[in-house]
């Protein structure tokens, strides 16, 4: 459940950097190329990004 998840040991760090890789790269498309396609990028990273947090979370998950 994600209510037992341990929050303190979260690489918060990795989450900054990939985050500011997200919206630098957005930003990049969205000005070469159109808003609409730097939007797109940005949300299916994030989507992603949540996908892969679900799917790991019983490597942080202590009540096990």
């Amino acid at each position: 459940m994600i209510n037992s998840i341990d929050t303190k040991h979260l690489p918060i760090k990795d989450l900054i950097i990939s985050g500011l890789i997200i919206f630098i790269m957005s930003t990049i498309i969205a000005n070469i190329y159109n808003p609409l396609w730097g939007f797109t990028y940005a949300f299916s990273n994030v989507i992603t990004l949540v996908f892969l947090s679900w799917l790991y979370q019983d490597s942080w998950n202590t009540n096990q």
